[in-house]
């Protein structure tokens, strides 16, 4: 199951067609979530996989093709040591090890987002990647001023250059004597870094969200464009201190709008939806009015109750009033919501549920705009904007309920087919809430296209919460293989040292390891492949190999710290990229490696999901075959299901 979802890891993925033998159905997916959720997934293992995918899908948005790779290549590293014959114990303490020296391994190689910021901008200027900084073997970091222009056809490019750049140095930074005697190009470079340290430590919280956009943009440059097109309205908008690195996800919406191409693809400031044609004759009498809203938590119906309410016991109904006066119950709801709707004169109800057919059709004779199924942030927004109480019952309309200031707007009329709609935007005076329109001309892709935007918001989201990033482009699993082969070594020499006695206090842990680190080569290889960087797994083995071998004879040879030499070669090799061979073109295509960044949070918890995963269905079928004996200490602890 997991090998089928192999083609979504990585910047490239390729899309899937899944097709119902029974109803002759087809979806087209391109994320291992959607896939998992077309999927009849009968047997157990098959719904604790999707289980596990959705709840990390709906907590991060991100990263579930790595949870669900890891998912398959630690099951079978699980199966190599039972055919071995370590015992379960042994292999959950060991996989657990491996992990969290991965984890630590990681963690010390992070990188703050102001670092990451100021090294996108240097790599935009001519010759960026020429100069190194001695701790890491990254390029100098610079930041931007707020003052720097932005492209306005595209978000991401910016048109900062180096003459610009100058100009914010101070003359100290901008004069040296390169040629002179009394300077060395040691003294030169050291003077260079340790300017562009300092202009950096000066200008961190000044950084644009632009350059951290595009470090964990992943290949998906348009549905980033839109996300930094957001935070732009946003900080217009908003009220933060730091309108540079505003990015509010739960004031951002998704409109999908089927028929037009990806090119009409926008972000627009307010709540857009799309409605049927029957209602433009009445948002042509709501337009360029000042309207009244009125905001609904669940279902807008007689039947409708809140969750938790329970009925009162002991009270049996012998008839109903209103049957007597041939008016049913349903009827005379109907009339009395509908009544304290137009005393209060209310224009527009958004309601979080559903609305009884009958109601809508009345509302609409009225010229009262409703709209169904809003979801619970947006009618936050609109509480806080415009001063309306969300309420769960018609009945507590009142007119310290009602919110005001709002206008409504036709953006556009379009067909598609024998169905006619419109593009419809609500706004309130204040708000920050910002729609992303998202257009195909594939029906079947676009629901991709908006799982697409919301990984790039909630990866940038992220990355400003964390205020960390990890090395990406297969940077993190190669530091992960490093550390677990050094374990490995460290083991194999103290096993030698102290003979048989040194095999008790962690048995069978090097075979574990060493089997782990092989899962972290199978994922970089995967990811190598779908990237288009090599043609087979077996030549990705070979450049990893051989990247691992260089590293340790750099690291003889240097009395450096591990993790800061292995990111070192990796940013100066894909910094370097082969100039003698293939020419400037390859420089420009290995430095867009160098800004591929990872979340932590996401890829952290994607690797301990999985490795729960396995361990669930590891200890549950051990249970199942073997059982449980009460009377054993071990087994007090744990919790049946």
């Amino acid at each position: 199951m997991a090998a089928a979802t192999h083609a979504f890891l990585g910047p490239n993925k390729a899309y899937k067609f899944i097709q119902d033998d029974a109803s002759e159905e087809a979806a087209l997916v391109c994320s291992c979530y959607r896939l998992l959720e077309q999927l009849e997934l009968r047997d157990s293992v098959g719904q604790l996989l999707y289980e596990t995918t959705r709840a990390h899908q709906e907590a991060l948005h991100s990263g579930t093709s790595t949870l669900v790779f890891l998912a398959g290549v630690w099951s079978r590293v699980a199966l190599d040591c039972l055919h071995k014959g370590i015992s379960v114990p042994h292999i959950i303490a060991g996989m657990s090890k491996g992990l969290d020296l991965c984890v630590e391994a990681c963690l010390r190689n992070a990188v703050t987002v102001e670092e990451v910021a100021c090294k996108g901008a240097l790599l935009k200027q001519p010759n960026g990647g020429d100069c190194m900084k001695a701790e890491d073997g990254l390029p100098p970091e610079l930041s931007l001023t707020k003052g720097g222009k932005e492209s306005s056809h595209n978000p991401i490019q910016m048109t900062n250059n180096l003459d610009s750049i100058k100009e914010t140095l101070p003359t100290k930074h901008r004069i040296k004597l390169k040629h002179s005697r009394h300077y060395t190009s040691s003294c030169n470079e050291a003077e260079g870094t340790q300017s562009a340290e300092s202009l950096c430590q000066m200008s961190s919280k000044t950084f644009n969200i632009v350059q951290l956009a595009e470090a964990v943009s992943h290949g998906c440059e348009s549905s980033m464009n839109l996300v930094v097109e957001a935070s732009r309205i946003q900080s217009r908008h908003g009220k933060h201190e730091d309108q540079s690195q505003v990015l509010d996800v739960d004031r951002l919406v998704t409109c999908p709008l089927p028929g037009l191409s990806e090119e009409h693809s926008c972000v627009l400031h307010g709540y857009v939806l799309l409605l049927c044609v029957e209602q433009a004759a009445l948002i042509k009498h709501l337009k360029e009015r000042t309207l009244k809203i009125s905001l609904m938590n669940g279902d807008l119906s007689e039947n409708y109750r809140h969750v938790g309410f329970k009925r009162p016991k002991n009270i049996t109904y012998v008839s109903d009033c209103s049957t007597l006066t041939g008016v049913s119950r349903e009827q005379e709801w109907m009339d009395g919501a509908l009544g304290k709707l137009l005393k209060l004169r209310i224009d527009v109800l958004l309601v979080s549920g559903v609305v009884t057919a009958q109601l809508k059709d009345h509302c609409l004779i009225h010229n009262i705009l409703v709209i169904e199924r809003v979801k619970a942030n947006i009618l936050k927004d609109f509480a806080t904007t415009t001063g309306a109480i969300p309420i769960s019952y018609i009945t507590q309309l009142s007119e310290r309920c009602v919110g005001s200031g709002v206008c409504v707007n036709v953006l556009r009329e379009y067909r598609k087919g024998k169905s006619e709609n419109i593009l419809l935007n609500i706004i309130a005076s204040g708000t920050s809430l910002v729609t992303a329109v998202i257009a195909s001309s594939v029906h079947a892709k676009l629901q991709s296209l908006v799982d697409q935007f919301w990984s790039c918001a909630y990866r940038l989201h992220h990355a400003l919460k964390d205020g960390k990033l990890l090395p990406g482009a297969g940077a993190a699993e190669l530091l992960c293989i490093h550390q677990l082969y050094k374990c490995v070594g460290m083991s194999q020499s103290t096993i030698a040292g102290q003979g048989e006695a040194a095999r008790a206090p962690a048995p069978y842990e090097t075979t574990i390891l060493q089997l782990m680190a092989d899962s972290w080569m199978d994922y970089i290889s995967t990811l190598m492949v779908n990237a288009g960087q090599v043609v087979a797994k077996v030549q990705a083995w070979t450049c990893i190999a051989q990247h691992l071998k260089d590293f340790e004879s750099r690291s003889s040879l240097k009395n450096e710290m591990p993790e800061t030499l292995l990111k070192k070669y990796f940013y100066t090799k894909a910094l370097q990229g082969e100039k003698e061979s293939e020419g400037d073109r390859m420089v420009e295509r290995e430095r867009e490696m160098v800004r591929v960044y990872d979340n932590v949070t996401v890829k952290s918890e994607a690797w301990r999901r999985a490795l729960d995963l396995v361990f669930l269905v590891l200890q549950t079928d051990t249970e199942i075959i073997v059982g449980i004996n009460e009377q054993d200490s071990q087994h007090r602890d744990v919790m049946f299901l």
